[in-house]
């Protein structure tokens, strides 16, 4: 088949000629018919294909007239799948001026919440970061058609299932829903059973007959019994009341409404109240959450002297850059210790070779700089280090969600006076403060040796300035000698008084007074030397 023979509109054709797809692949053949006749559906997908989802999607767009609010949802695990989708709805979309809007936990906020507020026709987002925005502004997404899952099989880690389910709460209506999957895993399962009505399902042939089961437990929940159901199962069975409630008295069984909830506020409760009763020291073993205060220029070592106490266990430093990995890798190796780094950039080639030195027990650190957790594939370590506490509440979720799920043991967080702000948002969010673990003995003792040590300096600096003070103040007090005293050597002193002629600075014109008569003796001799 043609791209015409769909029924595509001049406006997509256009668009599809720009981006160089000409003709539709097998997999867009089986797939873009069913999906404009608005049919359910559960595709093997990998990626690469995106108009298989896109070029269906779009169409509606173009066929309805003037879209108002949000029409299309699309949600990855990915943050590059974000981009690139994003990128290639406006390829397609430019001549049917269709905009899109990209939700990913790399994009700046304040415009992705004005993008939900304006209604962008098609949205394209992670999950974490669609339901952040819709809960703290209170918004909703009334005017959504389609929602579709891409790489359903990514969301099985991070909790982002359960992210769906509450983000389905602020969708209004019946949507129709196309999910895309790797695999035939636990989120696809669940995704299927949450989105799916009566689906058709391609390339999952082993599981096509159990999704249809499942959606169709959960498609029509308040669907009435007949009469006649009614009756035949009256004639059939009596229920038998007393025995009932006999055995639910004997078994202990509560029923409550919303089961999830309720576990998640027993469990939420159990936390907060062995945080009210957990010693700070000694620090329990069990111990999920916590965090170490850094004091200046000692973050490094804070790290080294907590890694030395667990060589033992695979342990993941999540920094900020790649020149904070580069420069503790440096540190670390010179030390024996076992150590990989991986970055944002790395060629994958490399990337796999240092991850799997990783995961296969060869290497027992794995430093990660400039990536957000949910792009590391991790499956088991003992603990979890930010090295640089993430601004982002939602990255350190991501991080101690890996503790959640049993994939780490622990979260530890090295806090300086620079993420006093970022933790205090944390635990803002996150609604109780981590256990605060004590700076390591041999931190301290340096600290102490450098504080002496300072102290040291500063009273050497003081008594040297003190010196300094007291000899300019010793030559301030020497008395210098008289000009009319200086005198080169081998010299006569000079004359201290000018009345005597043939001095050198006598006064040569000056005549001597001649004594009168009338003087006297004492008057004369008195003259004589006046």
């Amino acid at each position: 088949m043609s791209f015409e023979e769909f029924g595509l509109s001049p406006e997509l054709l256009s668009g599809l000629a720009d981006v160089r797809i000409e003709q539709p692949t097998p997999l867009q053949n089986e797939v873009i018919p069913p999906a404009l006749q608005g049919k359910h559906m559960l595709v093997k997908h990998e990626a690469g294909d995106d108009g298989v989802f896109l070029i269906p999607a779009l169409q509606k767009l173009t066929t309805n007239g003037e879209v108002t609010g949000t029409r299309v949802l699309i949600l990855t695990p990915s943050i590059e799948r974000v981009k690139e989708i994003d990128e290639k709805v406006w390829g397609m979309g430019y001549h049917a001026q269709i905009s899109s809007a990209a939700l990913s936990m790399k994009g700046i906020r304040t415009q992705q919440e004005q993008a939900i507020k304006d209604g962008a026709p098609v949205v394209v987002a992670n999950p974490s970061r669609l339901i952040e925005i819709l809960e703290n502004h209170k918004l909703t997404l009334p005017d959504v058609d389609l929602i579709i899952i891409d790489e359903a099989h990514g969301m099985e880690n991070y909790n982002l299932v359960s992210r769906v389910k509450d983000i389905l709460k602020y969708v209004e209506g019946s949507p129709q829903s196309l999910i895309f999957s790797e695999s035939d895993n636990k989120a696809t399962k669940q995704l299927s059973k949450l989105l799916l009505k009566d689906p058709t399902v391609l390339g999952f042939d082993d599981i096509d007959s159990s999704a249809k089961e499942e959606s169709q437990e959960t498609s029509d929940p308040k669907e009435e019994i007949s009469p006649k159901q009614k009756t035949d199962s009256d004639e059939e069975f009596e229920l038998d009341q007393e025995d009932v409630n006999r055995k639910l008295a004997e078994a202990s069984v509560s029923v409550v409404l919303n089961p999830e909830d309720k576990e998640e506020t027993q469990t939420e409760s159990k936390d907060s109240e062995s945080e009210k009763e957990a010693d700070p020291d000694p620090v329990p073993e069990d111990l999920a959450q916590a965090y170490i205060y850094v004091p200046p220029r000692a973050k490094i070592s804070t790290l080294l002297a907590h890694l030395e106490k667990n060589l033992t266990d695979k342990i993941v430093v999540f920094a900020a850059s790649k020149r904070t990995t580069d420069r503790l890798f440096r540190i670390i190796r010179k030390k024996g210790w076992g150590v990989v780094s991986i970055n944002e950039g790395l060629k994958e080639e490399y990337y796999n070779e240092r991850f799997g030195k990783f995961t296969s027990g060869e290497m027992k650190i794995l430093l990660v700089g400039g990536l957000s957790a949910t792009e590391v594939e991790l499956d088991e370590v003992k603990q979890v280090i930010n090295y640089d506490v993430p601004n982002e509440v939602e990255e350190y979720k991501y991080r101690a969600e890996l503790v959640g799920n049993g994939k780490a043991a622990r979260i530890v967080s090295l806090v300086s006076k620079m993420d006093k702000d970022d933790i205090d948002e944390i635990v803002k969010k996150v609604g109780y403060a981590p256990t605060e673990l004590p700076l390591p003995k041999e931190v301290k003792e340096k600290k102490e040796r450098g504080k002496k040590s300072d102290e040291d300096k500063n009273r050497k600096k003081s008594d040297k300035k003190s010196r300094k003070k007291n000899d300019d103040r010793d030559r301030k007090r020497r008395k210098k000698p008289n000009k009319q005293q200086e005198h080169k050597p081998n010299e006569l002193p000079r004359p201290s008084y000018e009345g005597l002629s043939g001095g050198k600075e006598g006064k040569k014109n000056k005549k001597r007074p001649t004594p009168g008569k009338s003087d006297g003796a004492f008057g004369w001799i008195k003259k004589l030397f006046d």
